[in-house]
């Protein structure tokens, strides 16, 4: 069927209209501010200091990167080796991030909102109190979790454990993510449907059915040494295009 000249401009006109449609303000409002970067990325583009970071764009170190992020008055650190998310809560002011792999150091300093989720393991700090705290996935079932300043109220699957300050523990959930089917914020409704969970096999130690084991406590220059790496910035050595040591060395992706 042939077009007239009027239905012809009547399909550009809409197509245009769809091409130049606004963002949604989840687009085109940044989440964060790169504080600084090295060999660190966002999607496929290296990552560089003063780069705006938006909700549900995935951050990631290489071997001997790092990369410090601030969201509101929270600060995150990705250690080496690492894969996280972040989002903006739904129910109050603040962020959540979303580890996938590595380590992440996070400091709160007020009473904005923070959370970080690793593989279904949901880390908050207690009360308002200012906290630092730091999460490592090792694999999917196993993950540590420590308390550097303040205490952090840990949940995996119904069980919920208190880490005092300076303490560590290592998390052993009985159901862990092993695949994503689509990526979401943590707070979203649909989360525990965007992925697909597998049974931990993991060996419980003395502790019987519980999926928390504490496994020390940490010395005072390791707990200042996790706070001076965000206080300020990561690894200086190096640039978000260049070589050199990073941060932390976080295990080796599952």
């Amino acid at each position: 069927m042939s077009r007239t000249p009027g239905t012809r401009l009547g399909c550009i006109l809409a197509i245009a209209s769809l091409s130049f449609a606004p963002l949604s303000p989840a687009q085109d409002t940044p989440l964060g501010v790169v504080l600084q970067a090295n060999l660190a990325h966002v999607r496929q583009s290296a990552l560089s200091e003063g780069a705006s970071v938006f909700a549900g764009e995935e951050v990631s170190t290489d071997v001997g990167g790092s990369a410090d992020i601030r969201i509101g008055n929270s600060r995150y650190g990705l250690a080496a080796n690492s894969h996280g998310r972040f989002y903006p809560s739904h129910a109050a002011k603040g962020s959540i991030a979303e580890l996938s792999t590595g380590t992440l150091t996070f400091r709160r300093d007020n009473g904005d909102a923070v959370a970080v989720v690793a593989s279904d393991v949901r880390i908050v700090p207690q009360g308002d109190a200012p906290a630092t705290g730091q999460v490592t996935i090792y694999s999917p079932c196993k993950i540590h979790v420590t308390a550097i300043t303040g205490d952090l109220q840990v949940t995996a699957g119904a069980e919920t454990h208190l880490v005092a300050e300076k303490e560590s523990y290592e998390v052993l959930p009985q159901q862990a993510v092993i695949s994503v089917a689509s990526f979401i914020s943590p707070d979203d409704p649909g989360y525990h449907q965007s992925h697909v969970h597998k049974t931990c096999t993991t060996p419980r130690q003395s502790n019987g059915s519980s999926q928390f084991a504490k496994i020390g406590i940490i010395a005072g220059a390791g707990a200042a040494a996790a706070v001076i790496f965000l206080a300020h910035g990561g690894s200086k050595s190096g640039n978000g295009n260049g070589g050199g040591g990073g941060g932390v060395e976080s295990p080796e992706k599952p």
